[in-house]
């Protein structure tokens, strides 16, 4: 159906998400542990995140996103990045009384992306497929 109506394959629709939420998730990593990763742990932590949910976040980000771009355990990575994705929009509604714009907008979309990955898989274009994961 999804072919019929747009003309791409389903395939293609997978390699752009992961590819997209992929580069996201990888610099959002990359700056829990980068150059100005203690500043970000500082700030989360005074926000009352513990420090072992921070360097959690770190790791999925970071790796789930060169994971996600090579589309190797597609699946398992957008569930754990959803699952992420789900404790920092509650985190930033309940706890920061943050709005949607400008608060946890990014959050809600990476979470829907995350989701869409778990249903799509790696596709065709991916490393689970050559690897038969």
């Amino acid at each position: 159906m999804f072919e019929l109506l747009f003309g791409i394959e389903l395939s293609v629709a997978a390699l752009l998400l992961r590819v997209a939420v992929g580069t996201v998730y990888l610099f959002h990593g990359y700056h829990k542990f980068g150059g100005s990763g203690k500043h970000i742990v500082e700030t989360l932590e005074s926000l009352g995140f513990p420090v072992w949910l921070v360097m959690f976040a770190g790791v999925v980000n970071f790796l789930g996103g060169i994971a996600l771009i090579l589309g190797i355990f597609t699946s398992v990575v957008a569930a754990l990045s959803a699952l992420w994705m789900i404790a920092t929009t509650w985190w930033c509604k309940a706890k920061l009384k943050k709005n949607f714009v400008s608060g946890y907008d990014l959050n809600i979309t990476l979470l829907l992306v995350s989701l869409s990955l778990i249903a799509l898989g790696g596709g065709a274009f991916s490393l689970d497929n050559l690897l038969r994961i």
